[in-house]
């Protein structure tokens, strides 16, 4: 399963967009509004959150390609996916951002999955615009 944004305009440089987007506090701000929980992992690289009627959704970072890449992956063994985060430059003042998640779900999780998961990722990259 794959849900891919349109590249959204962030009011930050494109070092100053990867260094947010490291910063795992600052994804509490980009959750949507019917957010039940959100917790840092332990070891700061990482988050879960809990939305409307998902179960909470895992995320570890994975890999850092400094300025331009984020990509986080799926904590737990029996769930596969990957969020990537690309940050390309604009300008001094601003950059484009847009997430790619990929899934590997079996037909019958991917079925329930894919409407709540679709807007989830969107609200994330839509929030990422109103900074």
């Amino acid at each position: 399963m794959k849900v891919n944004t349109n590249k959204v305009r962030f009011s930050k440089n494109q070092k100053e967009a990867y260094d947010f987007l490291l910063d795992m506090q600052n994804y509490e701000q980009l959750m949507p509004a019917d957010t039940k929980s959100f917790e840092i992992h332990e070891s700061g690289k990482g988050f879960t959150v809990g939305v409307g009627a998902l179960p909470k959704v895992g995320m570890r970072l994975k890999e850092m390609n400094e300025p331009s890449q984020i990509v986080f992956e799926s904590p737990a063994p029996a769930f596969d996916y990957t969020l990537t985060i690309n940050i390309d430059a604009v300008d001094d003042a601003t950059s484009d951002v847009q997430l790619d998640f990929d899934g590997k779900f079996n037909m019958m999780i991917e079925m329930m999955a894919k409407g709540p998961l679709t807007s989830f990722i969107q609200t994330i990259s839509e929030n990422l615009g109103k900074i």
